[in-house]
């Protein structure tokens, strides 16, 4: 079947988009999902920027200090906070999207004046934010302004910055570790330094550039000792920005250790199947749907998308039961094979990292 060497084929078209087999039912169809989004003022307003002080305050499902924490009431990081101080563009999105979701924040005043970025959405607030004690829109805009530009994911980075910072509290790693770096929660300098290191792979940044789970096992290497109780990590993924102790937020206990994307919060799974497990947003990422569009969409609106745009008829049942599992089992194939240093397995790494074990110290849950 051709060189062992091939690690893939990519293909480019140079024609036109093929047409839509039936363009009317196709226009019928987007002013469903477009009235569905204009009723969502949250959504069209605020985007997922409500999160950073919803999430911790009413939820308790929000990483504060290495997921130390998940509630916190710290006003100042409300969505108002955001909208009056920092936001210069509230509706931003790309060519008729309704919901508009996306945001440019600035800095205006202050030591940080002149960062510029979008949103930042929920996960950068989370995790450029109460994840390493910063609660104030201009620092989490530096922080998620400085991560973009360094073409860096703000999850993983902020979640290994966050291990890292967590591994200075409890005296693992020293200043001198960190090439000097005085890592204190909520000193957003300093994980501005941090950042840049990993960036540039330079000291201590070359290990954590690795991400939370490999940097867990080289520091523990290092230190001779175990620090993977540290790292909120599920297959080696940094765990999205809602933790399921407090049982309030949309994932389960299942749905990180289940998912063959470990700590991916879009692609969690859950029971049943149809309705709460990664087989609706496999649906989704291949059918190229907007989470945030579809909203409150029922899912039958989705199968008569998929027969107005190609023409071909797909039931749910065939979706759910035949289609959606080969795609799932072959990301699962591929998880099993795994990679160069690493191979999983599920007796051991189908787990929630031992954080997720512990109580959660404060909070309503």
């Amino acid at each position: 079947m051709g060189s062992k060497k091939l690690k893939a084929v990519a293909v480019k078209g140079t024609g036109p988009l093929p047409e839509v087999a039936d363009l009317k039912k196709v226009k019928r169809l987007i002013k469903v999902v477009n009235d569905n989004a204009y009723e969502s003022e949250m959504w069209r307003r605020w985007g997922t920027g409500a999160g950073g002080y919803e999430v911790g305050a009413k939820t308790s499902s929000e990483p504060v200090r290495n997921w130390q924490d998940e509630w916190h009431e710290e006003r100042s990081f409300g969505v108002d906070k955001f909208e009056n101080r920092v936001w210069i563009k509230q509706f931003w999105s790309d060519f008729g999207c309704p919901t508009c979701c996306l945001k440019i924040a600035m800095v205006k005043t202050g030591k940080f004046k002149g960062a510029i970025t979008d949103n930042p959405d929920y996960e950068m607030q989370a995790y450029l934010g109460p994840n390493l004690g910063v609660f104030t829109p201009e620092e989490n805009v530096f922080l998620t302004s400085l991560i973009d530009d360094l073409g860096l994911c703000g999850i993983q980075t902020g979640n290994v910055m966050g291990f890292a910072a967590e591994l200075f509290q409890r005296r693992i790693l020293t200043k001198k570790d960190l090439d000097g770096i005085e890592l204190k929660w909520g000193d957003a300098e300093a994980f501005a330094a941090l950042a840049k290191k990993i960036a540039l792979r330079e000291g201590v940044g070359d290990l954590l550039a690795e991400g939370t789970y490999r940097a867990a096992l080289n520091i523990g290497k290092m230190k001779k000792m175990d620090v993977l109780k540290y790292a909120v990590q599920s297959k080696g993924i940094s765990i999205g920005a809602h933790g399921i102790r407090s049982g309030k937020d949309y994932p389960e206990a299942i749905s990180y250790v289940c998912s063959v994307q470990g700590g991916d919060h879009t692609s969690t799974t859950g029971l049943p199947l149809e309705s709460s497990s990664e087989l609706g947003e496999i649906f989704n990422d291949s059918g190229v749907y907007c989470n945030f569009n579809s909203f409150g969409v029922p899912r039958k609106v989705k199968f008569d998308f998929y027969k107005a745009v190609t023409g071909t008829e797909l039931t749910r049942e065939e979706w759910y039961k035949t289609k959606a599992m080969r795609i799932l089992q072959l990301q699962r194939t591929m998880l099993l094979l795994g990679g160069p240093d690493l191979k999983w397995k599920p007796e051991i790494h189908d787990a929630n990292p031992p954080r997720f074990y512990e109580p959660l110290p404060s909070g309503p849950y």
